[in-house]
């Protein structure tokens, strides 16, 4: 609940601070997405801790206004899951659980064009902050669960997309793209061999989300 009352805050404050800017000519898109991307986490090996990339799915919400007539400012906030179980070959043993969860922001522009009355090309870079940790519990290795700490993500994006209107008001948005920044994390678990530790690192990956969108 508190990252999504972070997110909500965030998306109200971008609205009033655009709605505030952008001419009332200047239409405005706003949006409900199922999106997928990279998590950057890590799990302790001894006294350090050591980074991985796992993949997530998530929902989100876009908010897309256009400043002149092919610029527009977008915004994008969103929350990622993952969940696996396996089960042992040995009925004694108990079932291993993993989860991840993450939460993040994305600030950019997009230059826009208008294909015809009902569709609208667009691409473009922004910033991005990703935040997420994962979850260990259950199986031989973890007979009480463990959570990590956050990983924190700065990162710069690209992206292109386009949004094709079924009607004067609302439509389909598709989007994919690439990032490239910078992660960081530090084991606070407490109990954990490797408590303390650190580590930063360089991650790049693949970012994608489709949707239905509302003119407004």
């Amino acid at each position: 609940m508190k990252k999504l009352s972070i997110i909500l805050m965030l998306a109200l404050g971008v609205l009033a601070t655009t709605a505030a800017f952008a001419a009332e000519s200047k239409p405005g898109y706003l949006g409900i997405q199922i999106t997928n991307g990279e998590a950057d986490l890590y799990s302790s090996t001894g006294k350090y801790i050591s980074a991985y990339t796992h993949p997530e799915v998530g929902v989100g919400i876009s908010y897309w206004r256009l400043m002149s007539k092919d610029y527009a400012f977008a915004f994008n906030a969103g929350i990622g899951r993952f969940n696996e179980t396996d089960k042992s070959a040995l009925a004694t043993d108990t079932d291993f659980k993993y989860s991840q969860s993450s939460w993040n922001v994305r600030i950019g522009g997009d230059r826009a064009v208008k294909i015809g009355d009902r569709a609208i090309l667009y691409f473009g870079p922004g910033l991005e902050f990703w935040s997420g940790k994962a979850k260990f519990e259950g199986g031989p290795d973890y007979p009480t669960s463990i959570e990590t700490s956050n990983v924190n993500r700065f990162a710069l994006s690209g992206r292109v997309g386009g949004v094709m209107m079924l009607s004067q008001s609302v439509g389909l948005n598709c989007q994919v793209g690439r990032y490239v920044g910078m992660a960081s994390a530090k084991d606070d678990v407490t109990g954990s061999s490797s408590k303390g530790a650190k580590a930063t690192w360089w991650p790049s990956g693949f970012q994608a989300s489709g949707g239905i969108i509302f003119k407004i």
